[in-house]
């Protein structure tokens, strides 16, 4: 996994996310997360260039993305199943 973060004009702290998100860069993406928190400006990751992710990180996503963390341009397959994930937790709430 790599992450490469960047402040944009907009004032968004993004970072960018490639390779295989499994439970060990869980982690190291968290690290990452808590540093971009401390510039105290959204925090946007951007999950193209991911390529494969497991169950635990996807959790791990669903879990950000409802805090304090966007996700952009992530693959349709991530998108689908965060939703999906998402709706189901959802409804064991309700």
């Amino acid at each position: 996994m790599r992450i490469m973060t960047r402040v944009e004009h907009t004032g968004n702290v993004t970072l960018t996310v490639g390779g295989t998100l499994n439970a060990t860069s869980v982690a190291d993406l968290d690290r990452a997360l808590d540093e971009a928190r401390l510039l105290r400006q959204p925090i946007v990751l951007v999950l193209s260039e991911v390529t494969l992710i497991d169950r635990p990180t996807l959790q791990y996503l669903i879990d950000v993305k409802q805090h304090d963390v966007g996700l952009m341009i992530c693959p349709d397959y991530v998108e689908h199943w965060i939703d999906r994930e998402s709706a189901r937790e959802s409804a064991y709430e309700g």
